[in-house]
């Protein structure tokens, strides 16, 4: 992929998300270990942002840093987490999508994550850059990609599911949401343990 057709995917991921997908998932058969690891990338680099802009973030209060998981406070672990709730997704969009009669394979779903993964880095640069100029400016470009951001991944969701009905990919972002939420549970709950008998040990 050349500079140019990169800036053009991004900024048609952008506008018109579903051409992006269509364009996505018919250029860009890669091998699945290439992207398993494209998105192992992915985590780490969201994660160095992430740190980054933890670090430039002015002091918040001590009582609500301390109800903040631990998960989100540590780059090592959030990079953990990350990869655990992507993994996740990867899995459960597949699974319920084929059961909703979808017909995505686990590699058109792995694809699409991984360069949702990427906008989603480009994204957090931008942020922290603007958040440097202005705060405001910063964080309302970071609640419009957010809202966005659903509408593109169910636009993704519908081109690799082949469903031709967005409605039925939000129906499979829902229930992977409830699913997904039970997993997280179960991630959160072990970095906690792994945590707290770390710092039993000191």
């Amino acid at each position: 992929m050349t500079q140019s057709e990169f800036q053009a995917l991004v900024v048609d991921t952008v506008r018109t998300p579903a051409d992006a997908a269509a364009r996505v998932l018919s250029s860009y058969d890669l091998p699945r270990q290439w992207l398993w690891m494209a998105l192992v990338l992915m985590c780490v680099l969201n994660a160095i942002v992430y740190s980054i802009s933890l670090q430039l973030s002015p002091p918040g209060d001590p009582a609500v840093m301390a109800m903040i998981p631990p998960a989100f406070q540590s780059p090592v672990l959030f990079t953990v987490f990350l990869c655990g709730v992507l993994v996740i997704s990867v899995f459960v969009l597949h699974w319920i999508g084929q059961a909703m009669g979808g017909q995505g394979q686990m590699g058109d779903i792995l694809l699409v994550i991984t360069w949702l993964q990427v906008m989603r880095l480009l994204l957090q640069a931008a942020v922290l850059v603007l958040s440097l100029v202005t705060p405001f400016l910063g964080g309302l470009l970071a609640l419009i990609g957010a809202i966005w951001g659903i509408f593109i991944l169910a636009s993704f969701l519908d081109v690799a599911h082949r469903f031709d009905n967005i409605a039925k990919a939000v129906g499979v972002m829902v229930l992977a949401l409830v699913a997904m939420l039970l997993g997280l549970s179960v991630i959160v709950t072990v970095i906690g343990a792994v945590v707290v008998g770390g710092t039993g040990y000191v």
